[in-house]
Formats: structure tokens, sequence, C-alpha cells
């Protein structure tokens, strides 16, 4: 068996999934040997942790401390206040401030990568919906490229509709997150038909997970419907490098009944997907 090549692969984890999350995440990553990890940018409800600039200082201080390279902030109240609305609405409103807090927040950092979920309440149903996040997509990279940050979009609607969407935005520091189960538990669509298409729009950090169904993040690597393994093939086959980063909910039901110690399903990922990367 060759050897995991670390050179040309990066493993990380967002902090949403490990035990308690937040800044001690960092060590929990490290102690791992992980290189790097995704934070989220917070909550209305408790004020946007990113919007105070001592939280980001001790972010990356510590990441510092740790040797763990923070490479993305992921704006995950969208899934409840999402873009699509537009401004002047009272969630468009609370996603703007999130919006400029993310912008703020890379730009401080020297963090290189904003990820903008598309998801339950900031998806696209309708032509309007279209319009405003078209709008709020093009004034994020705007104001991200005056400091060579890029926009991640995390969606998993048809791939002919993301490139349609991209070709509209029509800003050379957009691109796509992609994810490994996304397309299925989401839409029911095979990834095999979708990957292919927009690879070439495609951050060179993605989401590994798997599941069954609709049930997100409901099953280790490999032992979901998401057709885990013939993406790691393809992506090989294809030179993908950059970040894998591990994004199954181990603290949460139904995954960490799974094990005593919610970890130790991390650790287990990671084998599976180094074992993968090294055949």
């Amino acid at each position: 068996m060759k050897q995991f090549d670390a050179n040309k692969y990066k493993l990380a984890v967002p902090e949403w999934c490990l035990p308690g999350d937040s800044i001690f995440s960092i060590r929990l990553a490290s102690e791992l040997g992980l290189d790097g990890l995704q934070i989220e940018a917070g909550f209305p409800n408790t004020g946007f942790k990113l919007s105070h600039k001592r939280v980001r200082e001790l972010y990356v201080e510590t990441a510092q401390q740790y040797g763990i390279e923070l490479i993305s902030i992921v704006m995950n109240d969208l899934n409840n206040h999402g873009l699509r609305h537009g401004r002047g609405t009272e969630a468009g409103d609370i996603a703007y401030e999130h919006l400029d807090i993310s912008l703020e927040a890379v730009a401080d950092m020297g963090i290189k990568v904003l990820m903008i979920p598309h998801f339950e309440d900031n998806d696209i149903h309708t032509d309007e919906d279209r319009m405003h996040v078209v709008e709020a997509l093009q004034y994020a990279c705007d104001r991200a490229k005056e400091h060579d940050v890029t926009i991640a979009a995390e969606t998993a609607i048809l791939s002919e509709s993301f490139i349609s969407l991209a070709e509209e935005i029509n800003r050379d520091n957009l691109t796509l997150f992609y994810d490994s189960q996304n397309y299925m538990c989401f839409r029911g669509y095979n990834p095999m038909d979708h990957l292919p298409a927009v690879y070439p729009y495609m951050i060179n950090q993605l989401h590994v997970k798997d599941g069954i169904g609709e049930a997100w993040s409901s099953k280790l690597l490999g032992e979901g419907d998401s057709h885990f393994y013939e993406q790691i093939a393809w992506l090989k086959e294809h030179d993908y490098s950059g970040w894998f980063v591990f994004e199954n909910y181990y603290t949460q039901l139904p995954l960490r009944k799974e094990a005593k110690d919610p970890i130790d399903l991390l650790k287990k990922d990671i084998e599976t997907l180094k074992t993968e990367l090294m055949k």
C-alpha cells in the first residue's frame, strides 16, 4: 500500500462536529493529527461570535499555538435566516448582518475562504429567491476580492443549475464548496451524475460525510448510500489535491450512539479516508 501523501491531501474538521466545538476544538484537531479547522461566524441570538475582535484574535492565536490552519469561515445561520429573502426583510437583514460580519472576520483573521451554504432557509425555490441570491453573492464576491478572499457556495442544486447561476453572478472569486452527501440527502441525486460537471468550479476544500436517504450524517464514511467510495476514486483519478473536511456529526444522534466516545468515530472516518487515498 502507498504512503499517505500529506503534501497533496490535507485533513480538517468543522468545529461544530467536535464535542463542545468553539476554540478548544483547535486543540482537539491537533491531538487527532489533523491539519485544519472550519469555524462558523456564530448566530444572532448570541451576537455572532466573530463580530468580537478579541474572539477572532483568540481563534488565530490558538490556531498558531497548536499548528492548525483555519481554512474557512462558514455562515451556518443562513439555514435559519437566508440571503434569498433580500434586503429590507427581517430574515434578509439578519442574513446581511451575518454576511458583513463574516466578510470582516475573514479579512481580519487572514482566512482566505468564506463558505456560504444554500440549504433550508437559504435554498433557492423561486425566481425571486434566485435574484436575491445572485445580488448577495455578487456583493460578497466584490467585497471579498478586496482581501483576496474566495467565496465558496455550498449547494446541491443540479450541476447545470449551479453553472448557470455562476455564469449569471460572473465573479472570478466565486467557487463551489462540494459535499459528498448533499446531492443524495437533499435532492436524491446520484452525486456521480454531477461531480464531473461541477469539478472545474470546485474550491480545494470539500466535505466528506455519509448517511442513508435524507438522514444526513447518519453513517460513517462508506457505510451509507452517498456513493462515497466512487467519489473518492473519481477525485483521485482526476488528481484532486487539497482539503478533505470530515463533516459527519459525531456528537449528534443517531451517529453518536455507535461509540462511547464520538472522537473514536472521527478516528475511524480518518482511517477510512486515508485508506482510500492510499490505494
